[in-house]
C-alpha cells in the first residue's frame, strides 16, 4: 500500500486537484485559515515530490496535465499549487527522462514566449489578491443582494469590453466566521435584466455587506 501510494503519489494529488477545481466549481472556501492551510499544503506538497522523486510514477502526463488545467483554479493559491507540482516534477525528473526534458523545454518556451498574455490572463481570472476567487470577482458590490430562501442576486461583467449580466443563483453557507474561514455553494445562473430587477422587487433582499441600508437602483 505504501509503494502505490508512492508510486501514484502525483496522481492522486492531482486527481484531488481536479476534483476541488473542476468538478466542485460551485464549492467556495476562503477566508485566513484557508490561506494558511493551502500555503501549509503547497509547502508540504513540494517537499514530498522532491523526496519521492525516484519513485514517482507518470511524471509526463502529470506535468502536461496541470499545464492545461492550471488556469482553471478556482483561485490564486490553488494556481500556485497546480504550477509548483508541476514545475517540481520538470525539475526532478529532467535528468531522469528525454521526455521530461522534452517537454520542460517546450512549456518554459511556451511561457517565455508569452509571458505577458499569461500575467494579463492570469489577473484577469484571479485578480491581485490571493484570497480572490475565479468567477466571483467579476460581481458589482453595489448590485449584489442575498435574498430569502438562499437566493443570491447580482450583476457581473468581466470590464469594460464586456456588458452587464446579471444572475439568480442558489446560494448556501456552510461555515462562516468572518475574515477566518467560510465555505459556501455558489451555482451562477445568468438571467435578464428584466428578471433580475423583477425579482429584487418581489422578494425580499438585502444589499451585501449592508445591511446598512442601501437603496437599490433598477437599471
Amino acid at each position: 500500500m505504501k509503494k502505490i501510494l508512492s508510486n501514484y503519489y502525483a496522481i492522486i494529488m492531482m486527481l484531488l486537484f481536479i476534483i476541488y477545481n473542476l468538478i466542485l466549481m460551485n464549492l467556495k472556501i476562503g477566508g485566513l485559515l484557508y490561506q494558511m492551510f493551502m500555503i501549509f499544503i503547497i509547502v508540504c506538497n513540494i517537499a514530498i515530490l522532491i523526496k519521492l522523486r525516484k519513485n514517482i510514477k507518470h511524471n509526463s502526463v502529470v506535468i502536461i496535465i496541470y499545464f492545461f488545467i492550471w488556469l482553471f483554479s478556482k483561485n490564486a493559491l490553488q494556481c500556485a499549487f497546480g504550477l509548483s507540482s508541476m514545475i517540481t516534477l520538470m525539475i526532478t525528473g529532467f535528468m531522469d527522462s528525454w521526455l521530461i526534458k522534452i517537454i520542460t523545454v517546450l512549456i518554459t518556451i511556451f511561457f517565455t514566449s508569452f509571458s505577458m498574455p499569461i500575467l494579463m490572463i492570469y489577473l484577469f481570472t484571479f485578480g491581485p489578491s490571493i484570497s480572490e476567487e475565479s468567477g466571483r470577482n467579476d460581481i458589482y458590490n453595489d448590485m449584489h443582494y442575498y435574498c430569502e430562501d438562499n437566493y443570491e442576486v447580482y450583476s457581473y461583467s468581466a470590464g469594460a469590453m464586456d456588458r452587464f449580466h446579471y444572475s439568480i443563483d442558489k446560494h448556501y453557507d456552510f461555515l462562516n466566521i468572518d475574515g477566518i474561514i467560510y465555505i459556501s455553494y455558489n451555482e451562477r445562473n445568468e438571467v435578464g435584466k428584466n428578471e433580475y430587477n423583477e425579482y429584487l422587487n418581489t422578494h425580499k433582499c438585502k444589499l451585501t455587506g449592508d445591511i446598512n441600508g442601501g437603496v437599490r437602483i433598477d437599471i
